[in-house]
């Protein structure tokens, strides 16, 4: 009886950090309706086909070259908005991710989760370095961030299959579909898509997985009250042994 009762509060502060990690992860959503409203204060129109996503950050108007060697205007009046947003999105994802690697077990997961939060980091990164201030560092940034973030979510994928299979098809998903938007970006004329359009499908696609990375963890049958019975199981199974 004296066990049970000594082990509440740890249980209890447990499940608020599994909760704090969900919710961290949910949070990183906010990016989305945060772009809407920075695009919607152009002066000329933000183009989802010609316009990156960086250009919502530039802090200078005027036009800009693309490496394809085509012109874009760029005026973003709010550009202080989408870069705190940046910095805000990467933070978020750091402690999601760093909470997770605490939360669920498996080495492979965990390293995966640090790189993820190392992705965090690079969005961060983004939002510190706006392209027309530090182009060479926001590119090489926002390249390593994608990388780095794939290679994460490929590394957490057969624990989430062990323990979410919903969020590992998910994940999976989000990978493909990342990956298919980086060939698109990266192709010479971007198969008709168009530079924004390629980059939001293999950027954006990630952003939306963190989403669902919240989602499940806060909301799926056996949450964090089922994770914490399924530690509890194995410490005192340790304990006994």
């Amino acid at each position: 009886m004296s066990a049970d009762l000594t082990s509440l509060p740890v249980h209890a502060g447990r499940t608020r950090r599994q909760w704090l990690t969900s919710v961290c992860w949910l949070l990183t959503l906010l990016y989305f309706p945060v772009s809407l409203v920075v695009a919607r204060a152009w002066p000329s129109g933000y183009r989802l086909s010609d316009n990156y996503i960086s250009d919502l950050g530039i802090t200078r108007c005027g036009e800009y070259t693309d490496r394809d060697g085509l012109s874009r205007s760029v005026c973003s009046p709010d550009h202080l908005a989408q870069n705190v947003m940046f910095v805000l999105t990467g933070l978020l994802m750091v402690a999601g991710a760093l909470g997770w690697a605490w939360w669920w077990r498996g080495r492979a997961f965990r390293i995966g989760c640090v790189l993820l939060a190392v992705a965090g980091l690079g969005i961060a990164g983004i939002g510190l370095a706006p392209w027309d201030i530090r182009p060479q560092a926001h590119d090489t940034i926002a390249v390593v961030q994608w990388l780095v973030q794939l290679i994460g979510m490929v590394l957490i994928t057969p624990e989430t299959a062990r323990r979410r299979r919903v969020l590992a098809a998910g994940t999976a998903g989000s990978v493909a579909l990342s990956v298919i938007g980086g060939v698109f970006l990266f192709a010479k004329g971007h198969f008709g898509l168009g530079a924004g359009v390629s980059e939001r499908i293999a950027f954006d696609s990630l952003t939306l997985w963190g989403g669902l990375v919240g989602f499940l963890l806060l909301s799926s049958s056996g949450g964090a009250r089922g994770d914490t019975r399924s530690e509890t199981g194995r410490s005192s199974r340790r304990r006994r042994g």
